[in-house]
């Protein structure tokens, strides 16, 4: 009865790579490079030097500005004596370590057991449902992973309702006359979570309808990206204005029955236009109570005859006052909320 060996069909490659890194470590290296064998001071940055090359003795003379090769003679026997010595102990010293990588390379072959070597990688495969469609391997829709979460910046800033958010705290930042502060990583974050909050609606919806249903089994993967498209389609449609949609249609030289046959391409930069003006229009009305503010401190300080010094240093702490008095942040976030249900 014959029995199997433990070392499985995929061994012999590495036994053979580390056959040949054995037999590479046998070689006899190349003789060590040019050594300085004597070296006289001639004066005030001036040397006389001979320097071993192979088997050829040079003779230089060295200054601070140039190197000139004055003589040649033939190496002696106990220069070259001393710099085989020295080559063999280079020599013995890479194969010292050599050795040591030949031993760890076999004992990992011998450790490792055979069913480790035979596995196999999973490539991309497309296998097609019952349902119609293709079901894709794991590793492809870790690719389309992993590719979708490189654009999920401009997913965010251009299909959220982020770029008005941000839009509107940064134009109340500038019409209070604060130029950092807030400073712009608080400005972003808050930002990021009150989309969250306005888009909790729209998420909760791709969860039900698309996530749930894919993990599953119920649907494909093809069914699944349409299904999670389909509410963040609509409630982009909500936001935008008919006549940017109009302007993007337009240029695609295409036309559709209805605005929900457009495609994404089209109706993203419509979106994204359409929330830039929202945000400016609401940056308006922001900037009213405060520059009158300014106007008053301005007319009262010139009245006084206070020419030479700046409104702004009044103006400032009125402002924040008045802003902190009237509740502005539970105001302002809450409006930026509503505006987006009004569109509902």
């Amino acid at each position: 009865m014959g029995f199997d060996s433990p070392i499985s069909s995929r061994q012999p490659s590495a036994c053979v790579s580390s056959t040949v890194l054995a037999r590479r470590l046998r070689r006899p290296t190349s003789r060590v490079g040019p050594r300085v064998l004597t070296s006289t001071s001639l004066g005030y940055r001036e040397r006389l030097v001979e320097v071993l090359c192979g088997e050829e003795v040079l003779v230089l003379g060295v200054t601070s500005q140039q190197i000139h090769v004055l003589a040649r003679r033939p190496a002696n026997e106990s220069e070259l004596a001393s710099e085989n010595t020295r080559a063999e102990r280079s020599v013995v010293g890479l194969s010292r370590a050599g050795i040591l990588v030949l031993i760890a390379t076999l004992t990992g072959l011998l450790v490792f057991p055979a069913d480790s070597w035979a596995q196999n990688i999973p490539l991309f495969e497309a296998v097609p449902s019952k349902g119609g469609g293709t079901n894709y391997s794991v590793p492809v829709q870790t690719v389309i992973l992993l590719t979708a979460l490189s654009f999920l910046p401009a997913m965010l800033m251009l299909m959220t309702s982020f770029t008005r958010i941000l839009i509107v705290l940064s134009l109340l930042r500038q019409a209070m006359g604060l130029v950092t502060t807030p400073p712009n990583a608080v400005l972003v974050g808050l930002a990021l979570f009150v989309t969250a909050a306005v888009m909790a609606p729209v998420t909760d919806k791709v969860y039900s309808e698309a996530w749930q249903p894919y993990v599953a089994g119920r649907i494909n993967f093809e069914q699944a990206v349409d299904r999670g498209v389909e509410p963040v389609k609509a409630f982009m449609l909500r936001q935008t204005r008919a006549d940017d949609l109009n302007l993007f249609v337009k240029l695609s030289g295409k036309t559709y029955a209805k605005p929900e046959d457009a495609p994404m391409t089209t109706v993203i930069p419509a979106f994204a236009i359409s929330e830039i003006r929202t945000a400016f229009l609401i940056g308006f009305v922001i900037y009213l109570p405060f520059i009158a503010i300014d106007f008053a401190v301005a007319s009262i300080l010139t009245a006084l005859g206070m020419v030479m010094v700046s409104p702004i240093t009044f103006s400032l702490p009125l402002k924040l006052i008045v802003f902190v008095l009237a509740d502005g942040w539970a105001m302002l976030i809450g409006g930026l909320v509503d505006s987006f249900k009004m569109s509902a």
